[in-house]
């Protein structure tokens, strides 16, 4: 559960969320005006803008920008008596690890520096690849059955890394083949 100060009159607004591997449900807690016209929320791919009042009168402003891409035309809202349910249809199946994106604030260098903005960019996709790949390894790991997790640590271990079955028919029948990436070549480490 977070807070976050509202951008009109200073409120603390509380949310939670929780998701499915194909949305995303915010809810902002507290009792809201019955009226759908009181609320509005702005969907973008990359954020969401919600204006509403509370049963008080008062109104608040939320502005979230998302951990990952959203399909705004796909996502949807309700006021119900005690909160206000958001929905936010992920664009790619899978877990979020955080809601919210994180911005970094830093110290403006004394000197100008070029910057390699491709480089960056590539930096920040690979992290984000390796880390939605581990979480979804993990998940099928933790989610699967007593055969899953067999095919998968003997096709592991014993291609050295380069294969991951969760197939067991496949991978109780023999050895698993070392198969490593197109272009690269397959050595034990003592060669």
């Amino acid at each position: 559960m977070a807070s976050c100060v509202g951008e009109e009159n200073k409120v603390v607004i509380k949310k939670d969320w929780y998701q499915s591997e194909s949305q995303v449900i915010v809810s902002i807690l507290g009792k809201h005006t019955s009226s759908k016209e009181d609320c509005n929320v702005k969907f973008d791919k990359h954020e969401i803008t919600v204006q509403a009042k509370f049963a008080t009168g008062q109104p608040y402003t939320v502005h979230l920008k998302l951990s990952k891409p959203i399909v705004p035309n796909l996502s949807t809202y309700k006021v119900l008596s005690s909160k206000l349910e958001i929905r936010l249809a992920k664009t790619e199946g899978g877990m979020w690890d955080v809601l919210e994106r994180t911005v970094v604030k830093t110290a403006k260098p004394s000197t100008i520096q070029p910057r390699d903005w491709d480089k960056v960019v590539q930096e920040m996709t690979k992290e984000e690849d390796e880390a939605d790949v581990n979480t979804l390894f993990r998940k099928i790991y933790s989610d699967g059955s007593d055969e899953v997790r067999k095919a998968m640590n003997k096709s592991f271990l014993e291609s050295g890394g380069t294969v991951l079955s969760t197939n067991w028919k496949d991978v109780a029948k023999d050895k698993v083949d070392i198969k490593p990436p197109e272009g690269m070549e397959w050595k034990k480490w003592d060669e």
